[in-house]
């Protein structure tokens, strides 16, 4: 699969889940100058092609790539989408979570941090809008492991 093929489909998938909304984005819709300078910090990297921007209100912000994640905390962090062994709620957002929706039924949508593990044993927490980006970011995963295993 080329990365034409995954962009398409992972951007196929976000406009499914919801993009463009307050907090995300399709890459190639988001300002020149972002995209400008985003293409220059990743330029030594093997990022391929930029598909879908998430933020948070906070104004840290994570970009799918079609061979790596990028994401803005207090710096720039890439990630090579084939060293992710799993996505996951931290037990600290959970927590956090049942002090601010006791009906757990709909304590899920007020998550903000997904921690992404490694193969390796590292994690890295990221984070995101509630409910709409969260699950929207989900799910674009979901799709991109998919589309990788069919390779």
């Amino acid at each position: 699969m080329t990365d034409q093929d995954i962009k398409n489909s992972i951007s196929e998938k976000a406009l499914e889940y919801g993009t463009p909304s307050e907090y995300s984005e399709l890459f190639d819709n988001l300002p020149g100058e972002f995209q400008r300078r985003f293409k220059e910090s990743s330029s030594e990297r093997n990022f391929g092609l930029p598909i879908v921007k998430y933020g948070h209100p906070n104004g840290n912000w994570i970009i799918i790539g079609t061979k790596e994640l990028a994401w803005k905390n207090d710096k720039l962090n890439f990630l090579p989408i084939n060293l992710i062994n799993r996505i996951s709620v931290p037990d600290q957002e959970r927590m956090r979570a049942i002090e601010i929706q006791p009906n757990r039924m709909i304590r899920k949508y007020e998550y903000e941090i997904l921690r992404i593990n490694t193969l390796h044993g590292d994690h890295y927490d990221i984070w995101l809008n509630k409910v709409t980006e969260y699950y929207g970011f989900w799910h674009m995963m979901i799709r991109y492991f998919r589309l990788i295993r069919e390779c």
